[in-house]
């Protein structure tokens, strides 16, 4: 059940999305792919909405830490990890078990912490 206090999560390095840095710091040719773990279980629907953010909800945090795909990410990107938090935006444009997109101005704030201090005190 949705509710007005329910939190959700973006992992970010230097303001971009942390999927958006692996990219650029691990592409595709780099042979660390080859270490990383399976995320064929997220649907890919942030491409739908260009220009939107994706964050993660408490269950599907849970995936991604228990996938092993946090870690593999963390460990490839150059820069500081830092997870912003947020409280349930009023304007969702997409909605699944794992995630909500939103446009960017429907984000406000309510916690950003690194990634050590997080997961000190994350959702289990």
């Amino acid at each position: 059940m949705a509710s007005e206090d329910q939190k959700f999560y973006r992992a970010v390095v230097g303001g971009m999305g942390i999927y958006e840095v692996v990219d650029r710091d691990c592409p595709k040719s780099d042979p660390g792919r080859e270490y990383k773990p399976d995320g064929s279980w997220l649907p890919k629907r942030g491409i739908d909405y260009p220009g939107s953010l994706s964050f993660w909800s408490e269950f599907g945090l849970r995936r991604y830490r228990g996938s092993g795909l946090m870690d593999w990410h963390v460990s490839v990107v150059k820069g500081k990890v830092e997870v912003i938090t947020i409280n349930r935006p009023t304007e969702i444009l997409h909605e699944d078990e794992y995630q909500i997109i939103v446009r960017p101005e429907a984000v406000e704030e309510t916690g950003r912490e690194s990634i050590e201090e997080f997961l000190e005190n994350a959702p289990k």
